[in-house]
C-alpha cells in the first residue's frame, strides 16, 4: 500500500503485498481536502504520478482548467538554454496533441488558448481570398478538442488570428458552455464572414478589438436566441474611432433583437470604442428593469467630444429621457456631460461609481530639473498647506525645523521659476458640482465604491460632504490639493468602512506623484507607519498617493520608542506595491474579502 510518511492511501501494492496493520489509511474526504489546496499545475501533476489514488483524484482537477500560450518564435529555457519541446513540438502544440488524442479532455471545464500565431504567406493569401494552411489546421486541431470536452464551461479565444467558423460549430454543440470570449486579431487581414449561430445556454460574451471593415461577423441571431445571456461587453478597435471611420453598424449586433423587439434581460453591459450612429432607438434594446451595471469607455456622451466626432456623438444625446434603471448598482465612465449629471438622479441605490480616464500624467517640465512646484505660484509649507504669499525661503525655513526631505525640495525650487498649469473654465466646475451634489443625495446611503475625475480638486467642503452623506464608502479615489491634507486626516475617521484611498493626480498637474517621488519611500514608509497605527484607521488598508499605492500589513502595528524621549510611538509597517492599476484592484479586493 503506497505511502508518504505515515500516511496510508489505501491502495494495493501491485506486488500483492499487504499493508502494515498498525497504519490506517486516510480518509478520501481528508485526501480530498488536502488536493483542494494545490492551486498550481506542477503541484497537481507532482500528486498525479505519486500513487494512482492520487492519479485517479487530481486528474481531473489538473484538467479542469487548460490554458495553452502559444509563441511566435522558440523560447529557450533559462537553467540550461535548450529549446522548449526539444524532441518534440513546442509546449503549445503537443498540449493539444494530448487534449485530441489523450482521454483528458472529458475533465476540461475552462479552456483558453491565447498568444501570438506566426501565419505564413498571409499577405499573399489575402491577395487570393484564402485562409493561410497553418491558421486552417489550427482551427482543426481546436475543433477537435473542443468536440471531446462534454464538460466544456468556458472557452477564451485570444490569439492574434481570426477563429473559424468550424470552432463556431463545434462551440454550439457544447450543452454546458456558458462563457465565451473572442478576441479579434489587431492585424487587417480580410478572413471569412460568419453568421455565428446561437448558443442557448450561454450566459457571458465578451468580443473585444471588433472591426467591422476586416471581421464582420454578424452576432444578431446569437444575441437573439441566447436567452439566458446576462453579461455582454463588446469592445471595438480604437481605430475607428481615432480616424473618425463610421464602420460599426449596430445591425450586426442586435437587428434582429431590433427586428423582433426583443429587449435583452442583461444584468451586466460594456461598451468601450463604440462609435456608430443611433438612427433606430438602439438604446432601448436593452431591458433596464434587470440591468445592474453598465460601463461606457471611450464611446459617446461628452460635454468636451471633439467637433469632427460631434455629428455622430449627437445622435445618441438626443434620444430623450432614459427609463429608471431600479437596479443598477455599477456604472462605470470616462466621459462627463450635464446630461449625464442629471441622469444619476432618475434611480437611486448605486452602490460603485468609477470615473475614470484613460489620459496619461504628464510631468512637470522642470521636474527633471531636480525640483518640484505646485499649482499657480503656491508653495508647500511645513503643515502640508498652500500658501499662495509664502516665498521658497520663507518656506524652506518654515519645513527644515519638521522635515529635512521637505526643505530640500523646497530649496531646490529657489532656482526654478514657478509653473502656472490652465486654469480650468468654470462650466467644467460646476459640473463637478453637479456630480458631487447627485451623488450624495441619491446614492449616498449606499454609495461604497467611489471614483471621481482627478480634474475636480475637491475643497474642504465637498470633502466634508461627502463624508457625511456616504458614511459607507470602502474605497474613495478624487483629486485634492495639498492644503486639504491635514482635513482629510480629520475626515477619514468618520468613515469606519474604508479599508483604500487615493489621491489622484491631475492629469495637467502631476505636483502630488512627483512630491512623493522627490521626499523618497523611506521617508513614506516611516510617516505613513507612523499615522497608519493610530486607532482611527484600523479598516484602512491601502493607501494611494499620485502614482504611489501603498499597503498596510495587517497585524503588523509596532512599538517603538522616540527619541529625545518624548515617549512611546505606535506604527504600522506599509509596503508600497509597484504593479499595474488592475493587480492592485484586484488585490485590493482579495484583501477586503479577508478583512470581512
Amino acid at each position: 500500500m503506497p505511502m508518504i510518511g505515515n500516511i496510508d492511501f489505501g491502495v494495493d501494492h501491485d506486488d500483492g503485498q499487504e499493508s502494515s496493520p498498525d497504519i490506517a489509511p486516510l480518509p478520501l474526504h481528508l485526501l480530498m481536502m488536502v488536493i483542494s489546496y494545490l492551486d498550481s499545475p506542477a503541484d497537481l501533476a507532482r500528486a498525479c504520478r505519486t500513487c494512482r489514488l492520487l492519479h485517479y483524484m487530481c486528474l481531473p482537477t489538473l484538467y479542469a482548467d487548460v490554458s495553452l500560450h502559444s509563441y511566435d518564435h522558440i523560447r529557450y529555457t533559462e537553467h540550461d538554454n535548450r529549446p522548449e519541446g526539444m524532441g518534440g513540438a513546442s509546449p503549445f502544440s503537443m498540449g493539444l496533441n494530448a487534449l485530441v488524442t489523450r482521454n483528458v479532455a472529458g475533465y476540461v471545464k475552462r479552456f483558453r488558448v491565447w498568444g501570438k500565431w506566426k501565419e505564413y504567406d498571409s499577405e499573399e493569401c489575402a491577395k487570393l481570398g484564402r485562409v493561410p494552411d497553418s491558421s486552417m489546421m489550427l482551427n482543426l486541431l481546436i475543433r477537435a478538442a473542443v468536440d471531446r470536452m462534454p464538460a466544456l464551461e468556458s472557452f477564451s479565444w485570444e490569439l492574434d488570428t481570426k477563429m473559424l467558423p468550424n470552432v463556431w460549430q463545434g462551440l454550439v454543440q457544447r450543452p454546458r458552455l456558458v462563457s465565451l470570449k473572442v478576441d479579434y486579431p489587431t492585424l487587417r487581414l480580410p478572413r471569412l464572414t460568419t453568421m455565428v449561430p446561437p448558443m442557448p445556454h450561454l450566459k457571458s460574451l465578451h468580443l473585444k478589438n471588433l472591426d467591422p471593415l476586416c471581421y464582420p461577423d454578424n452576432f444578431s441571431l446569437l444575441i437573439l436566441r441566447s436567452k439566458k445571456l446576462e453579461d455582454l461587453k463588446l469592445h471595438w478597435s480604437p481605430r475607428m474611432r481615432e480616424a473618425r471611420e463610421p464602420s460599426v453598424n449596430l445591425h450586426t449586433y442586435f437587428g434582429k433583437c431590433l427586428a423582433a423587439k426583443y429587449q435583452i434581460p442583461l444584468k451586466h453591459l460594456s461598451f468601450q470604442n463604440l462609435f456608430a450612429f443611433n438612427e433606430d432607438g438602439f438604446q432601448d434594446i436593452v431591458d433596464s428593469e434587470t440591468i445592474e451595471s453598465f460601463t461606457l469607455i471611450s464611446s459617446v456622451g461628452g460635454d468636451d467630444d471633439a467637433a469632427e466626432i460631434a455629428f455622430l456623438d449627437s445622435s445618441w444625446k438626443t434620444m430623450g429621457r432614459k427609463p429608471a434603471t431600479p437596479k443598477l448598482r455599477m456604472l462605470r465612465g470616462d466621459k462627463i456631460s450635464s446630461m449625464n449629471a442629471s441622469l444619476l438622479t432618475t434611480f437611486s441605490g448605486m452602490e460603485r461609481y468609477y470615473l475614470v480616464t484613460g489620459r496619461k500624467l504628464q510631468s512637470h517640465p522642470y521636474i527633471e530639473n531636480g525640483s518640484i512646484g505646485t499649482p499657480g505660484s503656491n508653495a508647500v509649507n511645513g503643515h502640508g498647506n498652500i500658501s499662495g504669499s509664502a516665498s521658497p525661503e520663507s518656506t524652506s525655513q518654515g519645513t527644515s525645523s519638521h522635515n529635512p526631505c521637505m526643505a530640500m525640495a523646497m530649496n531646490a525650487q529657489k532656482s526654478q521659476p514657478p509653473f502656472t498649469p490652465p486654469a480650468e473654465p468654470n462650466s467644467k466646475s460646476r459640473l463637478g458640482k453637479d456630480y458631487i451634489e447627485n451623488i450624495s443625495k441619491c446614492h449616498g446611503s449606499t454609495l461604497r465604491h467611489l471614483l471621481l475625475m482627478p480634474q475636480w480638486r475637491l475643497s474642504s467642503d465637498d470633502l466634508a460632504r461627502l463624508v457625511r452623506s456616504c458614511p459607507n464608502l470602502e474605497q474613495l479615489g478624487f483629486g485634492m490639493e495639498l492644503a486639504n491634507f491635514n482635513m482629510l486626516r480629520l475626515l477619514i475617521p468618520f468613515l469606519p468602512k474604508l479599508y483604500a484611498i487615493r489621491i489622484l493626480d491631475n492629469v495637467d498637474d502631476s505636483s502630488v506623484t512627483n512630491l512623493v517621488s522627490w521626499l523618497g519611500h523611506a521617508w513614506h514608509h516611516e510617516t505613513l507607519g507612523h499615522e497608519m497605527g493610530k486607532l482611527d484607521y484600523d479598516m484602512l488598508r491601502w493607501v494611494g498617493i499620485g502614482d504611489h499605492v501603498f499597503e498596510v500589513l495587517p497585524g503588523s502595528k509596532i512599538m517603538e520608542e522616540m527619541p529625545d524621549g518624548e515617549g512611546i510611538s505606535i506604527g504600522a509597517v506599509t509596503s508600497e506595491v509597484a504593479a499595474a492599476d488592475e493587480t492592485i484592484s484586484q488585490r485590493i479586493e482579495g484583501s477586503h474579502e479577508q478583512l470581512t
